[in-house]
């Protein structure tokens, strides 16, 4: 059994550290599990002492991986679904073929929507022609920080920059105009400490909110609830990129040295509500329920402290710095479009695909139904990109796609969030002008069913009296679920009540006092032109918003995503450590590209075929040229154990000569294979005991 720690690399993302740890854990604990079953399977196969093992020439690489293409450099893949993964892994292809003039490798998009749909999450919805009448239903803002590097980068490749298209977003309420609406109570701007919301009133003084924390902000409660774990990650993690092994003085976190692992099977909400000490200083918060509730409400949607405490975490580590954003003026869509534009070969809109199916002698088979006409096709490649969420996955039929068990378990538990966005198309900007005066962007907050009102970023020089888009509601989880409920996948049709729900809330969140109801809401009702609302579990090419990982998820289920299953790769925002994020789907193509290259140089055993090396290099090294295709996402390991890392010793990506050490991606990319070459040889034997 090799080491499970790993001397991490110098990267400003806790959470890329986090992933690597995670990775190499998975790696040690799945080449053992198979170890286990080879010496009680009888398939002829070597039993591998360590992961170089898999690739030492001891196992028959050709037997575990397949046929090799017929021409070296020269085959076809299939990428599934045209969303922001799907268009660069073909991106990064077209790249390759480019540079590496030895390699052809062709593709095929297979998209299951119509084109207006082109980018998947990458959506924005128009109201009509005017550039302006418009707003993101997908992604719609992005933070200028260290690990959004790659999506600035793609930006700019795609002409998209600070003086063309991409403008500033305003997260935030400079002139402190923006409302509040709690508990029945309004304000606006910043409120000042203290129960300004009537929080406590009525409540036994056992079940209230402490003074100590409602005179503070909930962001810098949270904040301060979860700073120890934050310390501790930064300290072990820190201290583990300087080549050291932190030991604490306490026995039971030298058992398991990262205190992050524990946290992994913890929801947010238990650790705050938990009283139980966890090593000298931890002193866990042991908040009231009332507190946590009231945390929550304030700081985020319902049910959105179900989520694992290593994502709160690390999420407010790696957004702590101060970071300016910025969003993409015309829409997000665009930057689909011009991904699209860049290909040589184009999507192949309505088509769906329903079945993956791995052939044998490893190549891929997809069925494919036109949605368009009705048509059915099969098709075969030499590799699939799979880029649809894991819900669209979990729909097609895999009974013959070689999985892993914790590949299937994932597709199907891995969470995702949900996510809904409501927006009115007015006919003047009404809240830019007296007496709200909301001219510079920000947010609404209440605990209405609107929960937060998204005041545009894009249109701040319009004059007011031209039509506009206000982003009226942004939900997610329950908040989400519960409004979703009204909202009809041929909206606005069919939606009387959601519109009620609409102008009811608005008039509320924007009366400054009662008497100002009538008023307010004669306004709004005035201006409404029309809307648009979108939920995206109801979208049946997403049937959810983004990955929402739960307790002990990131640490089980992420790396059974990220492994490829033979030549099936899974790809998007949820096979990264950023997932939620556009730069998590570019990673998670580079990451499985690489892993592609990988597994042809090992079965070019003999090392007299190149050209895939050098497209790993290609993908690998940072080439300082500026383009998001390099190099390899921070979140993949390169050496397999803490000694080697220390030594800072070298690795090998191809057969090792003794003495030598395979490197990270060659060992788990050998261990997929591997995997996968099991499952069929103990389906086929299932097969045959049936049949006796």
């Amino acid at each position: 059994m090799g080491s499970r720690t790993e001397t991490l690399e110098d990267n400003p993302s806790y959470k890329y550290q986090w992933a690597r740890q995670v990775a190499r854990d998975k790696l040690v604990d799945d080449f053992d599990n198979v170890s286990r079953k080879l010496e009680t399977l009888q398939l002829n196969l070597p039993v591998p002492k360590d992961p170089t093992g898999l690739v030492n020439g001891t196992m028959p690489i050709g037997t575990v991986t397949g046929n090799r293409p017929q021409h070296p450099g020269k085959f076809k893949v299939g990428i599934v679904g045209a969303g922001c993964a799907g268009l660069f892994t073909a991106m990064i292809l077209d790249h390759i073929n480019e540079k590496i003039p030895e390699l052809n490798i062709e593709y095929d998009i297979l998209e299951a929507a119509d084109e207006d749909r082109l980018g998947g999450r990458l959506y924005t919805y128009n109201f009509s022609g005017n550039k302006k009448d418009y707003y993101d239903v997908g992604a719609m803002r992005f933070p200028k920080i260290p690990i959004m590097e790659r999506t600035f980068q793609l930006f700019e490749m795609l002409g998209i920059n600070e003086n063309n298209k991409l403008i500033p977003y305003y997260f935030t309420d400079p002139e402190k105009v923006c409302p509040t609406y709690f508990n029945d109570v309004h304000t606006v701007g910043t409120p000042e400490g203290g129960d300004t919301y009537n929080m406590n009133k009525g409540l036994a003084s056992d079940d209230q909110i402490p003074q100590n924390l409602i005179d503070s902000r909930p962001d810098i409660v949270l904040d301060k609830a979860i700073q120890y774990y934050k310390d501790q990650v930064k300290d072990h993690l820190d201290a583990a990129r300087g080549g050291k092994h932190p030991i604490a003085n306490d026995s039971e976190e030298k058992d398991d040295w990262i205190p992050l692992k524990k946290a992994d099977y913890m929801s947010t909400r238990q650790f705050l509500r938990s009283h139980k000490h966890f090593g000298k200083k931890n002193a866990r918060p042991g908040f009231n329920f009332n507190t946590i509730e009231w945390l929550e409400t304030f700081d985020a949607g319902t049910g959105w402290y179900d989520q694992a405490l290593t994502e709160t975490v690390l999420e407010s580590l790696d957004f702590d710095a101060k970071a300016k954003w910025f969003c993409v003026d015309g829409g997000v869509q665009q930057v689909a479009k011009l991904m699209a534009n860049r290909l040589k070969r184009k999507p192949e809109f309505n088509s769906q695909v329903t079945a993956i199916k791995k052939a044998l002698d490893g190549t891929m088979g997809l069925k494919i139904k036109h949605n368009d006409s009705s048509r059915t096709e099969s098709r075969d490649y030499f590799a699939v990109f799979n880029s649809t969420t894991l819900g669209a996955l979990q729909r097609m039929d895999l009974t013959e796609a070689g999985l892993r068990y914790g590949t299937k378990q994932a597709i199907r538990s891995l969470c995702y969030g949900a996510a809904c966005k409501v927006a009115i198309k007015f006919k003047s900007a009404w809240w830019q002008k007296p007496p709200f005066n909301i001219n510079k962007g920000g947010l609404g907050k209440t605990d209405l069913p609107i929960r937060v009102c998204v005041y545009p970023s894009y249109n701040l020089n319009n004059p007011p009296n031209e039509s506009a888009v206000l982003l009226c509601s942004y939900t997610w989880s329950q908040d989400a679920q519960r409004l979703g409920s009204l909202i009809s996948r041929s909206s606005p049709a069919a939606e009387e009540e959601l519109r009620e729900v609409l102008v009811h809330n608005l008039a509320l969140l924007h009366a400054k006092d009662p008497q100002d109801y009538k008023g307010v809401r004669d306004l709004i009702e005035k201006s409404y032109e029309t809307h648009h609302a979108f939920d995206w579990y109801q979208d049946p090419h997403a049937s959810g918003a983004f990955a929402f990982f739960g307790p002990g998820q990131f640490s089980k289920m992420w790396p059974e995503i990220i492994r490829p299953n033979g030549w099936l790769y899974l790809i998007g925002e949820a096979a990264s450590a950023h997932h939620a994020w556009i730069v998590g789907a570019l990673e998670s193509s580079v990451r499985a590209v690489f892993q592609m290259l990988q597994s042809l140089h090992l079965q070019d055993d003999k090392l007299i075929f190149p050209a895939y090396k050098d497209a790993m290099d290609l993908l690998s090294k940072n080439n300082d040229d500026g383009l998001p295709f390099s190099p390899l996402p921070k979140e993949m390991p390169k050496r397999q154990n803490d000694a080697l890392e220390k030594k800072k010793k070298k690795t090998v990506d191809h057969r090792p000569k003794a003495g030598e050490n395979v490197s990270y991606p060659a060992a788990d990319v050998a261990l997929g294979f591997l995997e996968t070459f099991i499952v069929k040889q103990e389906e086929e034997q299932e097969k045959k005991s049936f049949a006796l």
